[in-house]
């Protein structure tokens, strides 16, 4: 869910409809429409867009896009765009927006708890069922990270038609931050005694907020990591992020997968230093057989990280210069067998 100093991670229709605008800042490249799509959720208007198409000639089945945490727009600055060009080629329209106070949209993501963000997903998803044009039976999500705890609390008040989860936790965010922080470390050079320190660190913090202590004492806790070779690698900020972790930590448990009754595909990479790929795969695939789900995929890519780039060791780093190098060639950023995973998966589903 986090990612050293930079405290969160992705860490991201027609005219003449009612609710709907005219194009809005439309990618060039682009080979599909984008239509601004607002929606309101606790009184704030929140900027959307829903992706379509070119030459639709029926009702569209949707895939909602779930950011993970941070302060994501809606189109998670360009990451999205890929997987858009390959779901709309399908006949699949996608619905995002920007976060509560990211771009146009009003409010304050940051003040929002996992089920705060549930109830805006449900609130997205009730603005696209009174469209004409949408097939209000074929509306699924695809979520990546924190997502993976806010689509099972939307899922027990709206049943989505499928869902597709990338990089899933399965536990608490706070054992989640504490394997990040080892196994980003680990993957680092680090050694054991200052993997332990920053542990410590995240012990002290977990602490200070089940306590209510107010930020100074975070920000004191900060200052004794100065100079600290470690210090990158574990959250640190202003007043803001302190009061965010707070949400995040006090409201602390595993996902709910009992909701997840409809077809489910799970994804996470084999190098994903956040989130442990195969013990989250298999309570994926011990919760959902329990519950009787038998429409369910689950896979771990090669060479994927936590965001399922392509890459060989899970660092921040090399994600990073993946994505620089291939900007221009977004197929190439992402690893082998990962888009055509969702889109053979989606098109068994019979939905278009």
């Amino acid at each position: 869910m986090f990612l050293g100093k930079t405290p969160f991670l992705l860490l991201m229709i027609v005219l003449g409809f009612a609710g709907l605008n005219p194009l809005y800042a439309q990618h060039p490249a682009a080979s599909y429409k984008e239509q601004q799509l607002n929606f309101t959720d606790n009184g704030n208007e929140i900027f959307g867009k829903l992706i379509m198409p070119e030459g639709y000639t029926r009702k569209l089945p949707v895939i909602v896009f779930v950011h993970g945490s941070g302060p994501e727009d809606y189109s998670s600055s360009d990451n999205y765009r890929y997987l858009w060009e390959a779901f709309t080629k399908m006949g699949f329209a996608c619905y995002s927006w920007d976060r509560p106070g990211v771009g146009q949209s009003q409010g304050k993501w940051y003040t929002l708890s996992v089920a705060g963000r549930a109830h805006e997903v449900i609130s997205a998803v009730n603005k696209l069922k009174a469209l004409e044009i949408i097939d209000s039976s074929k509306i699924g999500y695809w979520g990546i990270s924190q997502a993976g705890w806010v689509i099972p609390l939307a899922a027990k008040a709206m049943k989505p038609a499928f869902v597709i989860t990338v990089s899933s936790p399965v536990t608490t965010a706070f054992e989640q931050e504490l394997y990040r922080v080892r196994s980003q470390m680990r993957a680092e050079g680090f050694s054991r005694a200052d993997i332990d320190k920053a542990v410590c660190y995240n012990e002290k913090l977990r602490k200070m907020i089940a306590a209510n202590e107010p930020y100074e004492e975070f920000a004191l806790l900060q200052k004794e990591i100065n100079g600290e070779k470690w210090g990158d690698n574990v959250i640190t900020g202003e007043e803001v992020v302190y009061n965010y972790l707070s949400i995040v930590f006090k409201e602390d448990s595993p996902p709910d997968l009992e909701s997840l009754r409809c077809p489910v595909l799970a994804i996470w990479g084999e190098n994903d230093l956040v989130v442990p790929p195969k013990t989250s795969a298999a309570v994926y695939e011990k919760e959902l057989k329990r519950i009787g789900n038998r429409h369910v995929l689950i896979k771990i890519i090669r060479e994927a990280d936590h965001t399922l780039t392509h890459n060989l060791t899970g660092k921040p780093s090399e994600t990073d210069k993946r994505r620089e190098d291939y900007k221009h060639n977004p197929k190439e950023i992402f690893a082998p067998g990962y888009i055509s995973l969702m889109t053979g998966w989606l098109k068994g589903l019979g939905l278009k």
